[in-house]
């Protein structure tokens, strides 16, 4: 196959999920609450006692009155925490690069549909180790806003890899991505 610009669009990116009351482990994975519905796995965690970029590596049902969500990586709190409030972002996969070709990221506009500033996480997942890094992490965008991913060099996606889009508000972001696709 030729290689080809193209845009990628994705309308209305993010999903929040928003658990008070929760437990957070001293030094640990766990998290503690009373309901884990609209938790899922691969999850961004956003609370004070995680670092940008911690994710749900799984999540357990209720039982007794109290569910669990493991963290991929542990708090950095050194006392239990409790009464916490933690957002749950829900990904959004905005591209996903062919099963036979590279393809590279060439920029990308990332528009705020709310009336208040959100924040932005950007994320290249590579599909051959299951591993995502933030290409932005948590990136205030004010209201009537956007932001510029074009001066940071070009990324290169190999195939089946994955730009995922996480925002803290419901439907925060449109995202246009500009690609360079059928790279062999």
């Amino acid at each position: 196959m030729a290689e080809s610009f193209s845009n990628k669009l994705t309308r209305a990116a993010g999903s929040i999920t928003t658990k008070t009351g929760s437990t957070v482990a001293a030094g640990s994975t766990v998290i503690t609450n009373a309901s884990v519905t609209g938790i899922g796995d691969s999850n961004l965690i956003v609370n004070s006692n995680y670092i940008a970029g911690t994710k749900v590596h799984s999540v357990t049902a209720v039982s007794g009155g109290i569910g669990t969500v493991y963290a991929d990586r542990a708090s950095t709190n050194t006392a239990s925490a409790t009464n916490q409030t933690v957002n749950f972002l829900g990904v959004t996969t905005a591209f996903t690069a062919s099963a036979t070709e590279k393809s590279i990221l060439i920029g990308g506009t990332f528009a705020n549909n709310t009336d208040n500033q959100v924040a932005l996480t950007v994320e290249l997942y590579d599909a051959s180790t299951s591993v995502g890094v933030a290409l932005a992490s948590e990136i205030p965008v004010p209201a009537g806003s956007s932001f510029v991913i074009s001066d940071t060099g070009k990324t290169i996606l190999e195939p089946t890899d994955e730009l995922r889009v996480y925002c803290n508000a419901a439907n925060g972001i449109d995202a246009t991505l500009s690609i360079l696709t059928g790279v062999s």
